[in-house]
């Protein structure tokens, strides 16, 4: 069975107000194309949920835990056989 190893890199598109989504395309394409040199592909496209905690003076407040979505691509490539 072959063996991979992985990268996982985030991506967050920005955009100004009356852009549209072809320039986040555009940024989407510019990363991937960035990290896809070697034997590194593309592999997936996912999306995590991060919980971010509140900090001291929010928690005294009552303040709860958030949950942020972030995009990551993830790549792949085979892994390096070692010899026995």
């Amino acid at each position: 069975m072959a063996k991979y190893e992985y990268r996982v890199v985030p991506f967050i598109g920005k955009i100004n107000s009356g852009q549209g989504a072809e320039i986040a395309a555009q940024q989407l394409n510019e990363l991937i194309a960035k990290n896809t040199y070697g034997d590194w592909e593309l592999h997936q496209l996912a999306d995590v949920n991060i919980e971010v905690k509140p900090g001291c003076l929010a928690g005294l407040l009552g303040g709860k835990e958030a949950y942020i979505r972030f995009d990551q691509l993830i790549f792949k490539k085979p892994a390096e056989q070692k010899p026995v």
